[in-house]
């Protein structure tokens, strides 16, 4: 084990901070915990907000990640309040929470207490850290027998054994009973299923003694599997990069359309040497049916993963149909599971599925998000490593499927995942939407790929101008941590256009939403002057990209079979004659009659195709066709802008691009799901551009 503490804070230094740079070298270690799990807690002494001093118990808060925790995200308990859990006997999961509520000094400003904290409390250590690490998750998902044999070889006396209760006050009941096999010289405990737990006096020591204890189990497992295939030989070569993507523009869409059928999922795919190389070993199939590593794992990565055997040799329509096949029969043998456990009044689960194993593509991970489906990634890397582990010395077993079902039920854990989804579902426009934004660098694409992502959506980030792309996905990923990617496309090159289109899948599963609204500034010319060029540039830029780009979505969203929204940015040209720009009008008006007749074409597969009239847009291309405008009619730009004002019902000058954002955004929702080869005016009501 890599000892992570570096430079930290010095022993002088408050516990709290000591604590912090504890549990943040925890998080950072995926060998250690996945993204969300595992807990770490002190105890002091502190004045309590009546003024007197008492023993206080700060633990890591309910949805915190011990990777980013700081002092704020700990919450604050009254140990001398959480010593009534001893006599309270079985509780239930809500008085337990209503209980330990009451225990918080701070409750207005404190997360809510996690289901862990009542082990915390019950146990008398100052410094505690409850890990879900590779080692203990390998050693634990044996036979109890094999497991207690391997721990006393390893650790003698000084880890406890405790078998699996879940997690919560049930857990700590049980710690409670074997509270005479964890004093003395005993320095930790390994849960069954459920991870480490070790204690100390300090935060270092408590660092320096879970290395210990995990480096020891990792040289026992290493010489357990020097010189051997515990997954068995490979069966079939890994593909090369190139046919795994053809692959991926297949599958991924499929996957993602038919796990989103209550609501849409967002996909990460992983096509890392070591997940190839494990999907393609023939053990492998056999052993991922038994489950995953730990409770948590259940809630990240499901109850277990989702195998799709594909033959790829057949046509295109041949392999979406196996893969539509083998996802209806999982389907099946899901919905059997959950007759064998469920009450009456339990309904499935929406995500059962989070992970996809597909041998000769890679891992698939579906989840709200793309953060969700990354961490849920994360989380099944460590149960491949601890199943390979765990079968190198006995036999890999899971928890029993009822409480694995339990598990998976359970009000308390489900919350991590629907409480926060019902507010955001409430509120966004666009929620686990994808969308394609071609011209995103700046102006009106820039200002709608911020509006698609604060609506919930995920975004590709398109342009030209990659730099300027980057700068936009960064701001959004600031506020929303992976929900947006940069592109480079150049809508002139039907390969980059193809491009840009696959990077999205790749990147998020699929499409929802086309919004096209790459512009070139128009050259002026009359029409006895006009050149081929003119023209040809015109066309490339607003008929032929934004036509190929609604081409290659198009073809993605109808194998996701779940509809979506196509928009366009055409403009009063399309609608109204001006002198001087035969190439630029022409152009956009023939993208108008061409998204007409998509809306036709793809009606019957619910894709939604409408395009926005924008006019006097403040924006650099605006801006830039303003001076041109001046300069032939000799006047100064205030003046031609004046002109302009004048001009429209409204007497509006210039229209904020979020104006044209916030229309982008409902054409692509449930708002006008019933609209389709409409165009919708944002001009100021320029009479001359009229629709009808």
């Amino acid at each position: 084990m890599q000892d992570r503490w570096g430079n930290g804070p010095a022993d002088r230094q408050d516990d709290l901070d000591l604590l912090v740079h504890l549990s943040n070298r925890v998080g950072e270690d995926l060998s250690l915990v996945q993204p969300g799990g595992g807990n770490s807690s002190i105890k002091l002494d502190q004045v309590n907000p009546f003024g007197e001093t008492e023993r206080v118990l700060l633990v890591k808060g309910s949805g915190t990640d011990l990777r980013t925790i700081g002092r704020a995200g700990f919450t604050r308990l009254s140990m001398q309040r959480l010593a009534a859990l001893r006599e309270r006997g079985e509780i239930s999961d809500e008085a337990m929470m209503e209980f330990m509520g009451a225990c918080m000094l701070y409750p207005h400003a404190d997360p809510v207490p996690s289901v862990e904290t009542p082990l915390h409390s019950v146990l008398p250590h100052r410094v505690i850290l409850h890990t879900h690490d590779v080692v203990t998750m390998s050693l634990t998902n044996l036979p109890e027998a094999c497991a207690r044999s391997v721990m006393k070889d390893l650790y003698g006396d000084r880890l406890a054994y405790i078998p699996y209760v879940r997690p919560g006050a049930p857990l700590a009941r049980a710690v409670m009973e074997q509270s005479d096999t964890l004093s003395g010289r005993v320095e930790g405990a390994m849960l069954a299923h459920h991870g480490l737990v070790v204690w100390a006096d300090t935060p270092r020591e408590c660092y320096t003694r879970l290395l210990e204890m995990i480096g020891a189990g990792e040289e026992h497992l290493d010489a357990r599997k020097k010189g051997r295939e515990v997954f068995g030989p490979v069966r079939a070569a890994t593909p090369d990069r190139e046919i795994r993507e053809q692959r991926a523009m297949l599958v991924l869409p499929v996957i993602r359309g038919f796990l989103s059928t209550n609501e849409r999922v967002v996909l990460h795919w992983d096509d890392s040497p070591r997940i190839l190389d494990t999907l393609s070993r023939e053990r492998f199939g056999e052993l991922c049916r038994r489950g995953v590593s730990t409770p948590e794992h259940i809630l990240r990565a499901g109850r277990a993963p989702l195998l799709l055997e594909i033959d790829f040799t057949g046509a295109d329509g041949e392999v979406t149909l196996a893969v539509r096949g083998q996802l209806d029969r999982e389907r099946a043998a899901y919905l059997d599971y959950h007759r064998r456990h469920a009450s009456d009044q339990e309904e499935p689960l929406s995500d059962w599925a989070k992970v996809i194993l597909v041998p000769g593509l890679g891992m698939v991970t579906a989840f709200k998000d793309k953060r969700s489906a990354r961490v849920a990634a994360d989380c099944y890397r460590a149960v491949i490593d601890s199943l390979e582990n765990a079968e190198a010395v006995d036999t890999f077993e899971f928890l029993p499927e009822a409480d694995v079902f339990e598990f998976e039920h359970w009000p308390l854990e489900r919350r991590k995942v629907d409480v926060a989804e019902a507010a955001e579902r409430k509120t966004s426009l666009l929620l686990r939407h994808v969308a394609l934004i071609i011209g995103a660098g700046s102006g009106i694409g820039a200002a709608a790929a911020e509006r698609f992502a604060q609506e919930g959506a995920h975004v590709s980030v398109a342009d030209l101008d990659l730099e300027a792309a980057r700068g936009v996905a960064d701001g959004i990923t600031a506020r929303f941590p992976h929900r947006a990617v940069a592109v480079p496309v150049d809508v002139r090159d039907e390969a980059s256009i193809r491009n840009a289109v696959r990077r999205t899948v790749f990147e998020f599963g699929g499409l929802d939403v086309l919004f096209y609204t790459a512009g070139l500034a128009p050259s002026f010319s009359r029409v006895v002057d006009l050149t081929r060029d003119d023209l040809q540039a015109q066309l490339d830029v607003h008929f032929v990209g934004a036509l190929l780009a609604l081409r290659e979505v198009g073809r993605v969203l109808r194998r996701q079979g779940r509809g979506g929204a196509v928009v366009c940015s055409v403009s009063k040209a399309a609608l109204a004659p001006g002198k001087e720009a035969a190439a630029y009008g022409g152009s956009k008006a023939a993208l108008l009659h061409a998204l007409r007749i998509a809306a036709l074409e793809l009606g019957e597969d619910d894709i939604r195709v409408n395009a926005i009239n924008a006019d006097q847009v403040d924006t650099p291309l605006f801006r830039r066709f303003v001076e041109a405008r001046a300069r032939a009619a000799g006047r100064r730009v205030d003046e031609q802008l004046d002109a302009y004002r004048q001009r429209n019902a409204l007497g509006r000058s210039l229209i904020p691009a979020r104006d044209v954002a916030e229309m982008a955004v409902l054409l692509a929702s449930r708002h006008f799901a019933h609209t389709t080869g409409d165009i919708l005016t944002i001009d100021g009501g320029l009479p001359d551009a009229f629709p009808r």
